[in-house]
């Protein structure tokens, strides 16, 4: 579970444990924005543990405070972390809906974690936790001398979506809205709301995208994803018309794509109605 850091600029971070399995996150991306007296992080992982591993690291580069945390949404791989740097201060951002989920769904998963002896070393610290600033458009935000705007395009990976982009920098974070060597997760998708979504980031002048999972790109990421859709739509398509079994039509249509476990929800919300 070693952390990996991607150096974007002088400016900006992404760590990720990699992998695709739930002690490593998910392979979920955190992104660590370094200002001038302050330092803003998007999605600190699925633990508390695993986000003091990276105030760590930050605490490696610079003595400046984490100021603000913003998740892009509720599920724990990007948000369950949170708590960890709330304690030291930071102020944590998370729109009204993820709010509402997180204080729904997170005291389940934490007691099942724990009950897991495979799991309970990564949960036995972690609490469940609603952040203490919930939005319903979006927060327009300065820290360290960076411009930040986080903003919701609506119901799209999930009810309570945020991205975050920095427009003097030229970073988008999109989240689960857009994964690179990933399926994405559609359990609490709106399929059309997801791709109006990806629709509206194509008119953002950004130069670097930070996915939820896999390596940083550019603006074809955002392409990249709108192409999985078309495709994976699809096969599914093509698979129940001739009475095949979708999720391995997904499977054989993107081979080289990790984390398959996601792919039955892939494969119920893209069915034909």
């Amino acid at each position: 579970m070693a952390l990996t850091e991607t150096r974007l600029s002088d400016s900006v971070s992404t760590f990720t444990h990699g992998g695709e399995t739930l002690l490593e996150s998910y392979g979920s991306n955190a992104t660590v924005f370094f200002g001038k007296g302050a330092v803003v992080v998007v999605d600190p992982f699925v633990a508390p543990r695993q986000a003091a591993a990276l105030g760590a690291r930050i605490a490696e580069r610079t003595v400046d405070p984490v100021t603000h945390v913003v998740l892009t949404h509720h599920h724990t791989d990007h948000a369950l972390g949170a708590s960890w740097f709330a304690a030291l201060g930071a102020d944590v951002v998370a729109h009204v809906e993820a709010g509402r989920r997180m204080a729904l769904e997170h005291p389940g998963l934490v007691a099942e974690r724990r009950r897991d002896p495979s799991l309970a070393g990564l949960f036995d610290a972690a609490e469940a936790y609603v952040p203490g600033r919930l939005v319903a458009a979006g927060l327009a935000f300065e820290a360290g001398g960076i411009r930040f705007d986080a903003f919701h395009p609506g119901h799209a990976h999930t009810p309570g979506d945020l991205c975050v982009y920095t427009p003097g920098l030229g970073v988008l974070v999109a989240g689960d809205l857009v994964s690179t060597g990933y399926h994405p997760n559609l359990e609490d998708a709106d399929v059309a709301g997801w791709q109006a979504a990806l629709e509206e980031l194509r008119g953002i002048p950004f130069w670097t995208l930070v996915p939820g999972h896999g390596p940083p790109g550019g603006r074809e990421a955002v392409e990249d994803q709108l192409a999985w859709f078309e495709g994976a739509s699809r096969a599914v398509r093509e698979a129940v018309e001739f009475g095949l079994d979708p999720v391995a039509a997904l499977k054989a249509a993107f081979p080289d794509r990790r984390l398959a476990a996601v792919l039955p929800d892939a494969a119920r919300r893209l069915a034909p109605a």
